[in-house]
């Protein structure tokens, strides 16, 4: 029978006969098979696989000399175990070097696997996603053919609309770039403008003040009229803010003060007749309020008077004085006596007001006027003055009680004021200019470097009154704030030349047609503001080197703000 090679025995055997043992150490060859007496087969010769016969009689004297053997054989092995031992070690080292490496073989190709098959999947999660966003995909390209269409029609339509058309839209470009660069412009000179925002006061400083003292002045109109209800005193009417702190320009040295106009109309049964003064003379500085009593007969129920043409002397003695009687010189409505009348009526309506618990006021007693001190929670005082007026017709110009420029003045005179008309002149450029009033920096200006001259502030107003009606008002802004300060002072320097300015309202076709003047201003040669110039070669050789120096003046504010 051949031996395995896998069996360790003969392995360990064959290793040692290679060794060169002798034969004398070899064991004794295995017994032959012996028949299995039960007929299953046969034993092996093999010691560990030997087994007691199950026969219950002894076993003969052969069998006791192969048991011999046997034992014989396992003492010889039981010998050799340390060498047979180092073998196995060594064997099985290699066994397992080769199972370490057979199996890292296999869990490579198990990784491998793995890896293959996660990619599938991968791959396959992307054409999922790929076929769940094809809606989406074919929306967009359907928009970008629909824009790629839109922009070869343009393409054709631009060829085919040839040169002119693209000359116009050039044009138009270029326009557009000029308006741009202009507004650009616009915005630097504004900025480099802005250092007479410190230097002088900034022209909305008090417009909301304006508003209060107009309203303030207004409620106690509303008071004064229902005292006079029932007298023969002129009844007052809803004023008016006139003056250079109500144009936007006051002079910014000067203590802000609100004048305000307050226009007179004739109590029941008066009538107010206007006398002119010297025939030609514009506006006339003597005119008068002639005071005349209206028969009211027929209608004395109506009006709740007495008649002082036709009723007797005992029935008007119940009945309070006319105004003839009151604050009339003659037969002429007196300055002085009004004023005085209507402070003391300012004073009592002035009680009757909430704003007398928190606040103060002062009534003055100038010559012509009635000035208020006013004085608020806050300690901020005010000055309001106000003027009285009596309307010439329906028209814009006034009898007006303001002081004129003579010495002595008479008490029943009521000069000729056009600062109603004016008013109305710049409220006619605030509603059709566009953008902000720049204008009103031109006149603060030169309010400012007239200080010490002997111009007016009224006179250079009108300067540029003509100037706004002859230059169109879209170049009356910052842009052209310098250009328009050189013409000022070059329309100014042209009349001191001449001798000649003439009044804006007297005698010019270029008044706006919502101011409404008399027939007489129509008219009229127009007026000679530098008449006395025109008149005296001293005076005018002095204005000459005045206007020299005020424009040094004015140069050097433009250029060092000082």
């Amino acid at each position: 029978m051949a031996q395995r090679s896998g069996d360790p025995v003969s392995g360990s055997l064959g290793s040692h006969h290679q060794r060169g043992l002798s034969p004398c150490c070899l064991p004794a060859p295995s017994p032959p098979l012996l028949p299995d007496p039960r007929g299953c087969g046969s034993w092996p010769r093999s010691p560990s696989r030997a087994r007691a016969p199950t026969q219950p009689h002894s076993p003969p004297l052969s069998h006791l000399f192969q048991i011999m053997a046997l034992a014989f054989i396992f003492a010889l092995l039981a010998q050799r175990v340390p060498c047979v031992g180092d073998e196995l070690d060594a064997i099985t080292l290699l066994r397992m070097q080769e199972r370490e490496a057979y199996l890292t073989e296999k869990m490579t190709q198990l990784l491998l696997e793995i890896e293959q098959k996660n990619m599938a999947q991968s791959r396959m999660g992307l054409q999922a996603l790929l076929f769940a966003a094809l809606p989406y995909w074919k929306i967009c390209s359907v928009l970008c053919l629909f824009i790629l269409l839109f922009w070869f029609m343009w393409k054709i339509q631009k060829e085919f609309r040839g040169p002119d058309d693209s000359s116009d839209e050039e044009s138009s470009s270029s326009e557009e770039q000029e308006q741009e660069e202009e507004q650009q412009e616009q915005v630097l000179v504004l900025d480099d403008t802005l250092f007479l925002a410190d230097v002088l006061w900034p022209i909305g400083n008090h417009k909301d003040s304006c508003k209060e003292m107009l309203s303030l002045l207004e409620h106690l109109i509303n008071i004064s009229q229902t005292i006079l209800s029932d007298t023969f005193f002129p009844m007052p009417e809803y004023p008016t803010g006139v003056g250079s702190t109500y144009e936007g320009w006051c002079p910014p040295r000067d203590e802000p003060v609100f004048c305000l106009l307050v226009p007179l109309t004739a109590p029941r049964g008066h009538v107010f007749h206007l006398e002119l003064g010297t025939a030609g003379e514009l506006p006339a500085r003597n005119s008068r309020v002639r005071v005349v009593l209206e028969c009211v007969c027929g209608r004395e129920q109506e009006m709740g008077m007495l008649c002082f043409l036709h009723a007797s002397e005992d029935e008007l003695r119940n009945q309070q004085p006319s105004l003839l009687h009151s604050l009339c010189t003659g037969s002429y409505l007196d300055v002085e006596k009004t004023a005085c009348w209507f402070t003391m009526l300012i004073r009592n309506a002035w009680k009757c007001i909430p704003a007398a618990a928190t606040c103060s006021m002062k009534a003055m007693l100038p010559r012509r006027s009635c000035r208020l001190h006013l004085t608020d929670y806050l300690r901020r005082t005010y000055i309001v003055e106000i003027v009285f007026g009596v309307q010439q017709d329906n028209t814009d110009i006034f009898l007006s009680s303001q002081e004129t420029e003579a010495a002595i003045t008479a008490s029943t005179t009521w000069p000729q004021s056009c600062a109603m008309a004016e008013v109305k002149f710049f409220q006619h450029i605030d509603a059709h200019s566009q953008g902000e009033n720049f204008y009103h920096r031109y006149l603060q200006v030169y309010g400012y470097i007239l200080v010490g001259y002997n111009f007016s502030t009224y006179e250079l107003k009108t300067v540029l009154m003509h100037l706004l009606t002859a230059i169109p008002l879209e170049n009356w802004h910052g842009r052209y704030f310098f250009q328009r300060m050189d013409d000022i002072m070059r329309y100014l320097r042209c009349c001191l030349e001449e001798k000649r300015l003439n009044h804006f309202l007297i005698g010019n076709e270029e008044v706006p047609a919502e101011i409404i003047l008399p027939q007489d201003f129509q008219v009229s040669e127009p007026l000679n503001l530098f008449q006395h110039l025109a008149q005296d070669p001293d005076k005018h050789e002095q204005a000459l080197h005045e206007l020299e120096d005020l424009e040094d003046r004015l140069a050097s504010l433009l250029i060092y703000g000082k």
